[in-house]
């Protein structure tokens, strides 16, 4: 019996407990009303204030990170070659493009072209740049497709400002590809001559062996060797002067980035709702923080106490010693 009584006993305590929640919640509805409504009021007056932005996304898939037509011969000539050449290659090729798109070399070409500095109001070209930084995000997904999204308050200057960015990467990879390649064909030209001379020495070395001499076998050995040298030099350069003359590889552009017909920011509706449940949920706490006061002030011991913790919760230096 005891125990039924004191679970009896608990259940009406609990019982009491949330009345005495709802009652509070109830005496002071008007408040918490009151500010939930002003706050919802103010936030629509703020978010209707907000100006609408735009969003200018193109997708674009890099070139494919392949080896150079010059490593790929030497891949196919075995054990050195096949070393040489898997030296050359790059694990992750995206991150290579990326880190162009976010350059200044690019960003800066981007905020000439279209006058970002007057278009921001932006007192100098960094701070151009640093705006123009942030309204862009530039990302890469698993399938290694690439995404430039601008923002704008004027939709057409989104899109073409997304556009404009893969523009600037593919003249930048065209430089870049031209270059590494005229860097390629000089190399292996200034190694062919010597190349060449060390060939002819084996030559006329072989030649003048004897084929039953003890230095016939090391002759041919070395003859063999310096041709093969000279011919993977030789190789390769053809393959660098190929690569210099054609067409350096394309951006390939998924998806152009058109004028964006509905806006992307803000979300005004949920501005309202969280600014709403927020102030709600402040309104309740401060009824509580409230009604507990005043219960503690009706007590003389409590009131002394609230009284002794505001006097050292306060910045008066004097009321602190």
């Amino acid at each position: 019996m005891p125990e039924n009584q004191t679970l009896i006993s608990s259940q009406a305590d609990d019982e009491i407990s949330l009345l005495d929640l709802l009652i509070v919640l109830a005496k002071h509805k008007k408040m918490i009303m009151g500010i939930t409504i002003a706050a919802a009021l103010i936030s629509i007056a703020y978010a209707l204030n907000l100006p609408n932005i735009y969003t200018g996304t193109t997708k674009v898939l890099p070139p494919q990170q392949s080896q150079s037509s010059a490593s790929a011969l030497l891949s196919q000539l075995g054990g050195l070659a096949g070393a040489t050449g898997g030296s050359l290659g790059i694990k992750n090729p995206n991150d290579l493009y990326i880190a162009m798109l976010r350059s200044r070399n690019v960003m800066e070409k981007i905020v000439k072209r279209f006058d970002l500095q007057k278009a921001y109001k932006a007192k100098t070209i960094t701070d151009a740049l640093n705006a123009l930084q942030k309204a862009s995000n530039i990302s890469v997904g698993k399938d290694g497709v690439i995404t430039v999204e601008v923002d704008d308050k004027n939709p057409e200057l989104a899109s073409a400002l997304a556009n404009a960015y893969i523009e600037e990467l593919n003249k930048l990879v065209q430089t870049f590809a031209l270059s590494e390649a005229a860097q390629r064909r000089q190399f292996f030209e200034t190694q062919m001559k010597p190349a060449r001379d060390k060939l002819t020495d084996a030559a006329i070395i072989f030649d003048r062996t004897p084929n039953t001499s003890l230095q016939y076998r090391d002759a041919l050995r070395d003859l063999k060797y310096r041709e093969a040298i000279y011919e993977i030099l030789a190789k390769q350069f053809e393959m660098a002067k190929l690569d210099e003359a054609k067409d350096s590889p394309l951006i390939q552009v998924l998806d152009k980035a058109t004028v964006p017909e509905k806006k992307s920011k803000p979300k005004r509706s949920i501005i309202v709702i969280l600014t709403v449940l927020v102030t709600g949920f402040m309104g309740i706490l401060w009824a509580f923080i409230k009604e507990a006061n005043e219960k503690a002030n009706a007590i003389p011991q409590q009131a002394e106490r609230l009284r002794i913790l505001r006097k050292k919760l306060s910045w008066n230096v004097q009321n602190e010693k």
